[in-house]
């Protein structure tokens, strides 16, 4: 299946899905890896409505003392991880996507842990299905810091569904209901 079918497929799912439960599993699974408990500096998206939920996350690092940064895009091709605190101005981008007006940039090599977002994950090989447009590729094709992701039962697919292109980046863990 090409991903743009895929992604269609995946998006009729996610509107009617009541993930709550799941979704609390995960989050408890991810603050006890060992990855966010090292981790000073996470970088995680705002989360959309057909997101996993990044609040508790953002609320979760800073209220362990962690430097939270996020995405912005700057152009057609790439994003800049900006400081994220209480205090953040936001703006909606035309993608729909909260993102901060201004703020302290970092180098995303200098992040410790990202939390990467996805439409969906293989949990054969980690691959994962974006939204398209590649900015997390690009983003992760040189980073050297740890990559997470959480799926919820939706978005867990035991082989890919999707045709993986070379450039496509893989996550290294996945948390899923069956995470242990």
């Amino acid at each position: 299946m090409d991903k743009s079918a895929a992604r269609s497929e995946i998006l009729n799912k996610l509107k009617n899905l009541d993930n709550r439960e799941d979704v609390q599993y995960l989050y408890n699974q991810l603050f006890e890896t060992d990855e966010w408990i090292a981790a000073t500096s996470i970088g995680v998206t705002l989360s959309t409505d057909i997101e996993i939920d990044t609040n508790p996350i953002i609320e979760k690092a800073l209220s362990d003392n962690k430097r939270v940064y996020v995405p912005k895009v700057v152009n057609k091709s790439d994003m800049d991880f900006i400081e994220y605190n209480h205090e953040t101005e936001l703006f909606v981008n035309k993608m729909g996507i909260s993102e901060p007006v201004g703020g302290q940039g970092i180098d995303v090599n200098d992040i410790d842990l990202l939390i990467v977002p996805g439409m969906a994950f293989d949990m054969s090989n980690n691959n994962r299905l974006g939204y398209g447009g590649g900015y997390y590729d690009r983003v992760l094709v040189d980073y050297p810091g740890n990559t997470i992701a959480l799926a919820d039962r939706i978005r867990m697919y035991e082989k890919s569904i999707w045709k993986v292109d070379e450039f496509d980046q893989q996550v290294e863990t996945i948390i899923h209901s069956n995470f242990k």
